[in-house]
């Protein structure tokens, strides 16, 4: 490890690469950089003072790249992606550590924040990226910054606040595959000086990309999203401030295209991804629900800030949220009636968190706090089976590529009937109705300080300790909701519990950081950090096996090392940022899918990390901004004696991620300008799961997005936009439900999307 902090720092230093200035202030004439200001560290701080690795994407960035969802901003963040086979079921990774479970009791490893409220739970973490400031990204284990779920790394979604003077935007477009796109906000006063209001929202509707062969069910991958939210700025003196936040949105997309490459759709079809597919919802199930995702996330967000003097300011979060889904899929991937699951998922979390900073000018500056967080959750899992079909599967005689229907397989059990020299006929059930239900609860009590020292006028330490205490209950129910499979004599997937188990645990640790910023130069920044990051003990029973009763997974730490530089060269048109990393993982909480094709957590061992990352923005004009980033992760279990994945690489984690964009001021026609803003990202293979399967993988590929832009002097703009240009075939996903029975499935990437966008600024 040493060697290779080393030579990694050598490497940094002669780079002398420095903040991610992806996020930027700018003049109404210039596009020259001059502060990038972020707020990680719960103050105001130039990026290039942060001894944090951080990206921050503003939002005319946001804007001019078309980036509407964390997978899009993922793309042009080094040592970070974002997975999202739906709005439900999304995939949040941090140099090499995923963050995607949607069972109630598990913790996630990365922390997602709005404004400084957790967001994290799976299932209610996608939000649409609209009316922001910024969105910021940092890597690495941030204990005392983000909490207890920020284990390697945090995001937060900073969303713009009332003003006190009026304004306004509004924007429509439509695109290929009957796209329809609206966006706005108004902002302004209420009582002059005292009272303020924003009101934004957003709605997007775009047709499935991957075509229905059923007439039953839409084409697969739609989207049908709207949001909206109310915001209230109260001021009643110069120094307090209160921001009341209201934020509620409703997702309603066609099914996901889990498609099986072994199964034609129809005779002659095409086992291709991106090619028609053939799903399909059975059994009347859950009344007749199509394919398809009904997904609501509510949540209210109170801010306050109280500058009590000079030297002090007092800071409170307080947020509730709540979100319900219900996602239906068909994780067969083609057209036989053999299985339909569904997900039903709720939450809903109560937060608070009050914190004093304390900045005299001098040379000591920091935070103290504590917060309170109340959770409880559910995870509804109804499954149905023709049974027919099951024993078709399991028997091995379903054969690609065609599937005959249900009703062509023996409607009896062949086993039985065999064993008993043909004398005993069991009947099998065309439809077969199971279920497993987990729920948690969670009560965590946190202390955390933060402090930063000027040894000298060049050299800065900061140190920070978090102390959490959680109270946690784990609960499973699972039922056979028509009675017994006539194939097993019990449940054919799950066991029965025989009503609710429940077990609590009470659990407590401590995280800490540890930094040093040494100003080189009055341009140059050099940083080195270490931090402990801790994901929290899982209480666990398999649906499959709950009399063996719960156990407890140990909690999941990382020890991380950072070593890295930030600079502002040539008068602050090149910003560049360069580091390296080094990550230790004990007690990795993974996941497997089991005999009977559950997935289920287990501790998979450890694992190591080491990489580099290097990000910069270049101002070479007025007319002409580059900004490009890389990223090398190695990450990869340890290959140790019982080690269910030794040696192989982390799921979701390229080794190699790059992207290149450009805005291009073309000319000024004296009643507005014209720009280009080309853009390229590239990642190398990734693997879907953690065994390393050549199948459940993508191959290295790239993206080519446009947008061209006209923004006339009268407020008045238009866009025209191309997304994935060379119309690149490309998968998110592999493996899945499927891949536990032996019938893997694939979910393809977005096609060429096109479109064009009118707005008026006021």
């Amino acid at each position: 490890m040493k060697n290779f902090l080393l030579t990694t720092t050598t490497l940094a230093l002669a780079a002398s690469f420095a903040a991610p200035a992806l996020a930027q202030e700018t003049s109404e004439d210039e596009l020259r950089q001059t502060t990038v200001t972020v707020t990680v560290q719960k103050r105001a701080e130039n990026l290039r003072d942060v001894p944090v690795a951080v990206s921050a994407v503003d939002s005319e960035l946001l804007d001019d790249l078309g980036l509407d969802e964390f997978s899009d901003v993922a793309r042009f963040v080094p040592g970070f992606e974002v997975q999202e086979q739906s709005p439900n079921n999304p995939g949040f990774v941090i140099r090499g550590i995923t963050s995607d479970s949607g069972e109630s009791n598990i913790e996630p490893r990365i922390a997602i924040f709005q404004d400084g409220v957790s967001i994290s739970r799976s299932r209610g973490s996608v939000v649409e990226l609209f009316d922001l400031e910024r969105v910021e990204v940092a890597k690495g284990p941030q204990p005392t910054l983000f909490g207890r779920g920020a284990l390697i790394g945090g995001v937060n979604v900073i969303q713009a606040k009332p003003e006190f003077e009026f304004s306004g935007q509004a924007t429509a477009g439509i695109g290929n595959y009957d796209e329809v796109y609206l966006d706005g906000y108004v902002t302004g006063p209420i009582v002059e000086d005292t009272l303020a209001f924003r009101i934004a929202g957003r709605l997007r509707e775009r047709d499935g990309y991957v075509e229905s062969v059923n007439p039953d069910e839409e084409d697969f991958n739609s989207q049908d999203m709207s949001a909206v939210r109310a915001s209230l700025a109260f001021t009643p003196t110069a120094d307090l401030r209160f921001d009341l936040i209201a934020n509620y949105q409703e997702d309603s997309p066609s099914g996901t295209s889990f498609k099986s490459m072994a199964f034609l759709p129809e005779p002659n079809g095409s086992a291709a991804p991106w090619d028609p597919a053939n799903l399909n919802t059975f059994g009347n199930f859950l009344g007749g629900k199509p394919l398809g995702l009904e997904r609501e996330v509510t949540n209210v967000t109170l801010l306050g800030d109280w500058q009590v003097s000079d030297y002090i300011t007092l800071s409170s979060i307080t947020g509730y949220r709540e979100f319900d889904s219900l996602e239906v899929f068909d994780p067969d991937g083609f057209g036989l009636d053999l299985l339909i699951f569904g997900e039903d998922a709720s939450g809903e979390q109560f937060s608070q968190e009050l914190r004093a900073n304390y900045d005299a000018g001098g040379r000591v500056r920091g935070f103290i706090g504590a917060s309170y967080f109340d959770e409880s959750g559910k995870q509804n899992v109804p499954l149905t089976f023709d049974e027919r079909a099951v024993q078709a599967l399991l028997g091995g005689f379903l054969t690609p590529p065609n599937a005959p229907p249900a009703s062509a397989f023996p409607g009896i059990n062949l086993t039985v009937f065999q064993q008993s020299g043909g004398t005993v006929v069991v009947p099998l059930k065309p439809i077969h109705n199971e279920r497993f239900v987990n729920d948690g609860e969670t009560q965590a009590f946190e202390v955390f300080t933060d402090a930063t020292f000027d040894v000298t006028d060049r050299l800065q330490l900061t140190g920070g300790l978090r102390y959490t205490t959680e109270d946690k209950e784990s609960g499973l129910l699972v039922e056979l909701l028509n009675g017994p499979s006539a194939l097993t004599g019990a449940g054919l997937f799950v066991q029965p519990s025989g009503g609710r188990i429940a077990r609590s645990e009470t659990f407590d640790d401590l995280t800490w950081r540890a930094a040093a910023k040494f100003e080189l130069t009055d341009s140059v920044n050099l940083f080195a950090n270490y931090a402990r990051g801790r994901r929290p003990e899982v209480i666990t029973a398999s649906a499959s096996a709950p009399a063996a009763g719960f156990a407890i997974l140990d909690a999941e730490i990382v020890d991380a090392y950072e070593v890295g530089a930030k600079s502002s060269l040539l008068g602050g048109d090149l910003s560049l940022e360069a580091s390296a990393f080094y990550y230790e993982y004990n007690n990795f909480q993974s996941t497997q899918i089991n005999a009977q094709g559950l997935i289920e957590p287990i501790n998979a061992g450890d694992a190591t990390a080491e990489g580099f990352e290097a990000q910069a923005n270049w101002y070479l004009s007025d007319a002409l901004n580059i900004i490009a980033s890389y990223g090398y992760n190695y990450a990869r279990f340890d290959d140790e004696p019982g080690a269910p994945f030794g040696g192989n690489k982390l799921r979701l984690s390229p080794d190699h991620k790059a992207s290149l964009a450009a805005r291009i001021f073309l000319m000024d026609a004296g009643f507005g300008t014209l720009s280009l803003v080309p853009s390229y990202t590239w990642q190398s293979q990734v693997y879907f799961d953690n065994t390393e399967r050549e199948l459940i993988s993508q191959e290295a590929y790239g993206l080519v997005n446009l947008n061209v832009q006209l923004d006339l002097e009268n407020g008045f703009g238009v866009e025209a936009y191309v997304n994935n240009l060379t119309g690149e075939d490309y998968i998110i996903d592999a493996g899945n439900t499927g891949d536990g029975f032996g019938i893997p499935t694939f979910i393809a990437g977005t096609p060429t999307f096109y479109g064009a966008r009118i707005r008026k600024s006021f």
